[in-house]
């Protein structure tokens, strides 16, 4: 039997049920922003309590791993919550989830916070992901994962790619952005071993590919001759990534240690690292 029943939130959470010692989420995000979210809670000999992620749910589901419906009780206040009466099974409840992701200026973002370890799966089209400012390839996996999550989270279904060129005597090198910002006044200093640039816009992420044999790590960033955030992740074998956010317009640079003619031959710490080298976020986050 189904029981269905509203009233505070307060009361249900005191009188009939306390978290779940164990519960995962994972969160199905389409090409065009939808979200299908699936809570898997551990069997109890308890009723236990479930909050639905912040949003606008709607097809609710509630059923045992099996396909039975389970019992449970819904109340509703300021947040929608699922108590689930004693269970030998693993309970999924499962709904789609409206007004979580939003398309910032061309980024999809999500302030994501929600105490239960949750695997993020990402549209195959999304290639980067940025979670806290700091970027996630995704390789040859689905998403991602963090545990106690307080994430927020952007992407791009198609990375604006552009490049910039750097002659040096008889060799030209590619340096890549990814962002939606514009890049003016793009230079290259061999002597002082600098990248600098304009960017017209604040609060935009940019992301560039330098060619290790053109600039070598690691590399200091100032805005404004301020020094920012910045984060270096991922290498080929021939480029290193290198992430940040100025707060502001203005004048970037960008200062390696190295660069040609000063050296000519890869460090073997570097070639074959690949997706090793993927950051674990404040070790949070890691790849499912």
């Amino acid at each position: 039997m189904i029981v269905i029943s509203f009233f505070p939130q307060v009361y249900a959470q005191t009188q009939l049920g306390l978290p779940p010692e164990a519960q995962e989420v994972e969160i199905n995000i389409s090409e065009n922003g939808k979200v299908h979210v699936e809570h898997f809670v551990k069997p109890s000999d308890t009723s236990v309590v479930i909050e639905l992620i912040n949003g606008t749910s709607s097809n609710l589901e509630i059923k045992s791993i099996t396909g039975e419906e389970a019992q449970h009780m819904l109340s509703s206040l300021d947040k929608v919550v699922v108590t689930i009466f004693p269970s030998t099974q693993v309970t999924k409840i499962e709904y789609d989830l409206e007004d979580a992701l939003l398309l910032i200026d061309g980024m999809w973002t999500w302030d994501y916070v929600y105490l239960a370890p949750t695997s993020f799966i990402f549209p195959e089209s999304v290639e980067l992901v940025f979670v806290n400012d700091r970027p996630v390839p995704k390789g040859e996996v689905k998403g991602i994962k963090c545990h106690g999550c307080d994430a927020y989270i952007e992407y791009l279904i198609d990375l604006p790619i552009t490049q910039h060129q750097v002659q040096w005597e008889d060799r030209t090198f590619q340096v890549e952005f990814i962002t939606l910002t514009e890049i003016q006044s793009f230079s290259f200093d061999q002597p002082t071993r600098k990248i600098s640039f304009d960017v017209n816009e604040e609060d935009q992420l940019i992301t560039l590919g330098i060619p290790l044999e053109l600039l070598w790590n690691p590399y200091d960033v100032f805005l404004e001759d301020q020094q920012i955030l910045k984060h270096e992740f991922l290498t080929n074998g021939t480029h290193l990534w290198l992430n940040f956010r100025p707060q502001t317009a203005g004048h970037v640079e960008i200062i390696g240690t190295s660069v040609i003619p000063e050296f000519t031959i890869f460090s073997p710490l570097v070639v074959g690292l690949g997706i090793v080298l993927l950051i674990q976020f404040r070790n949070k986050f890691s790849l499912p």
